[in-house]
């Protein structure tokens, strides 16, 4: 009779499926236990860096065109709040206020109101003579108000003034409502006129273009002259439509027109001296 009994394995016991089924349960019981203990544990989680967010903001400021001359102070036209220098005065029936601006050069020698005739008629007048104690230079300074009394039309300042001496300098300056000021230097030893106007309130906002492509679209310096020479103009213009800063210098040599200016200038300042009040 043949005896018959379940085969023995060598090295342990058991069924190697069973070995196999408690392996798995191991496995997927300790991947529970090690993610509830980094969902209950922030520090433990590695650190994601938050996402790169790009905003649309102004451009980098593009490099600006030299000014030939160092400006003025910077002169304020328009109406300050009412003070006691306030001065009234009567023109055609309606009672005008007139500002002085905040004007300083160095200290004050004389100032005051005067009316002077002009071409289109007589124009209020506001003067200031100023020294400055270190160089003993004498500035003189007017300006023009406008028919309603309210701003300054344009302004002129001279330097090293003497009266005993025609002028042989000046600066002008004219105001333009909703526009950038024009500034034109009178020299009569070089006999040369310069006229600056730059646009620094150009509108910004979003570019189509990137700023690698904006800096080459940029004519800045570009330099242009009459046949003869004798003008010539330098030129800062943004073709993207987005700028800072645009606009132009101007320089012509001309002694004959820079003669005649000055001197018109000085008739001007010749009346305001007579009507000063001394």
């Amino acid at each position: 009779m043949r005896v018959s009994r379940a085969p023995e394995y060598r090295g342990g016991t058991g069924s190697p499926i069973l070995l196999i089924l408690v392996l798995l349960v191991v496995l997927i019981v300790g991947g529970v236990v090690i993610y509830l203990l980094l969902e209950n544990n922030p520090a433990a989680a590695p650190v994601v860096p938050p996402a790169q967010v790009i905003t649309p903001g102004n451009p980098e400021p593009f490099p600006t065109v030299p000014q030939r001359s160092n400006p003025a102070p910077q002169v304020q036209p328009t109406q300050p709040p009412v003070s006691p220098q306030e001065t009234n005065t009567s023109m055609g029936g309606d009672t005008l206020r007139f500002q002085p601006p905040e004007v300083i050069f160095g200290e004050v020698l004389a100032e005051g109101f005067v009316d002077l005739e002009l071409l289109n008629g007589r124009v209020r007048t506001w003067f200031t003579f100023q020294v400055d104690t270190s160089t003993q230079n004498i500035v003189l300074f007017f300006g023009f108000f406008d028919q309603e009394g309210k701003t300054m039309s344009r302004t002129v300042s001279v330097e090293n003034y003497s009266q005993s001496e025609i002028i042989d300098n000046a600066e002008m300056t004219v105001f333009y409502p909703g526009a950038p000021d024009r500034v034109i230097n009178f020299d009569r030893e070089a006999g040369t006129i310069t006229s600056r106007q730059f646009y620094t309130t150009q509108p910004y906002g979003p570019s189509l273009f990137s700023p690698q492509t904006r800096i080459s679209m940029i004519n800045q310096g570009l330099v242009l002259q009459n046949a003869e020479g004798d003008i010539q103009a330098e030129l800062q213009v943004d073709l993207t439509g987005v700028s800072d800063r645009e606009g132009f210098a101007l320089l012509e040599n001309n002694p004959v027109a820079t003669e005649d200016a000055l001197d018109e200038i000085q008739a001007v300042i010749d009346q305001l001296e007579s009507r000063r009040d001394r």
